[in-house]
């Protein structure tokens, strides 16, 4: 990757535009090296937080559905909610406001179960079996696969990134 920060990458896309996808690729593999965990959160501009939280949630569901992403990444959930909000997705927000209730009755029962220290298949069984995953039938594709929007967000507030080294 040409970029070694955030704020190079910023500059550079700021000069001459990136694709979106080459964008979005490049800002979230530099933002993993910068955000570990949600109590990181505090130490960065909101709109990078609200950028990493939004995509980090649609990713993982879109890769195992609600039920992997609150075994996942739960914690990220309320900001990705808030950046749904922002932006006016009204059924994905909607949805993650309803994983938000489900998820202490989630995890009660991935810790009831033991399922944290559980074998692949017994997790996998879960996330079937679980009730987060009748979420996962009420996406709306346009509404939830952002990923061009959350770009055009960033260069909207592309001054909130550009100190990230």
């Amino acid at each position: 990757m040409p970029w070694s920060t955030v704020a190079e990458l910023i500059a550079h896309d700021e000069r001459s535009l990136l694709p979106k996808s080459e964008f979005d690729d490049a800002l979230w593999i530099l933002l993993q090296d910068k955000i570990f965990s949600i109590e990181d959160a505090s130490s960065f501009p909101r709109p990078v937080i609200l950028y990493f939280a939004s995509r980090y949630v649609q990713w993982d569901v879109g890769n195992g559905g609600f039920a992997q992403a609150a075994f996942n990444v739960p914690e990220w959930f309320e900001l990705a909610l808030e950046w749904y909000r922002l932006m006016g997705k009204a059924s994905s927000a909607s949805l993650l406001e309803e994983a938000i209730r489900l998820l202490p009755e989630e995890k009660a029962e991935l810790d009831g179960k033991g399922l944290r220290d559980g074998t692949i298949a017994e997790v996998f069984e879960h996330f079937d079996q679980s009730r987060m995953s009748a979420l996962d039938k009420r996406i709306v594709s346009e509404d939830w696969e952002v990923d061009e929007e959350r770009v055009e967000y960033v260069r909207k507030n592309r001054d909130a990134f550009r100190g990230i080294n």
